[in-house]
């Protein structure tokens, strides 16, 4: 009897053991299978992130491809005048005075300090396509082209200025003898008053960027006087 017993003791406990055995396999098997599992979800992860950045760099490429192609010296095609050579004539010296009334200066500070903001090299332009024709009078005059230079788009840049934010889109001369080597063109605006542009122009990109105070101003061939006035005393 007693060595029944052993024996069915001895089984016990092997039968424990052997349960005992199978829970540590169970639970290694769990904690593999839970450690796979982190791992898969990282690396979806991880792939999820790398495809989302690559998308992004994708959108951004064609944004800014798309851009490039939207943007043309035909969007200011036509003939156009500077508003620098209006600012001599007899009619519009009156604008000057009340100009220095609004600004509480001399009248001739006053003119100096708008002749210097809108102050230009030429007199006209003819844009058509990408070229642009120099001209030392008003198009419409028939004067002789001064030059003829054939510009591409190479980039749009935001620059501060004061509370805003003015957006220059740039034109690069595409032969290395031009005299402007780089354009910077604001969109036309003020149809509802005076149709305009503002423009910049020479051979150091930054240096345009960064100027404060010059805003050479293209306006079309049929401007008034009026409306000159009414732009310089805005």
């Amino acid at each position: 009897m007693k060595k029944k017993n052993t024996i069915a003791l001895t089984a016990i406990l092997s039968f424990g053991l052997i349960l005992a055995a199978c829970g540590n396999d169970e639970a290694k098997d769990k904690e593999a299978n839970n450690k796979a599992q982190v791992e898969e979800k990282a690396d979806t992860e991880t792939k999820d992130k790398t495809r989302k950045e690559n998308d992004a760099e994708k959108k951004e490429e064609n944004t800014s491809e798309q851009k490039m192609d939207e943007v043309s010296l035909s969007d200011w095609e036509g003939k156009w005048n500077s508003m620098s050579a209006y600012l001599d004539k007899n009619e519009v010296q009156e604008a000057f005075k009340d100009l220095a009334k609004k600004e509480n200066t001399d009248e001739e500070s006053a003119k100096n300090a708008y002749v210097e903001k809108r102050h230009c090299d030429f007199n006209g332009l003819e844009i058509e396509g990408n070229k642009v024709k120099f001209y030392n009078e008003f198009p419409d005059e028939g004067k002789e082209v001064t030059a003829e230079v054939e510009y591409k788009y190479v980039d749009k840049q935001e620059v501060k200025h004061g509370n805003h934010m003015l957006e220059w889109d740039i034109f690069e001369a595409v032969s290395p003898d031009a005299e402007y080597k780089y354009l910077l063109m604001m969109p036309i605006h003020g149809e509802e008053s005076l149709t305009h542009f503002h423009m910049r122009y020479g051979n150091d990109k930054d240096e345009l960027l960064g100027e404060e105070k010059w805003f050479p101003t293209f306006v079309k061939p049929n401007t008034t006087d009026q409306q000159i006035m009414d732009e310089i005393t805005e």
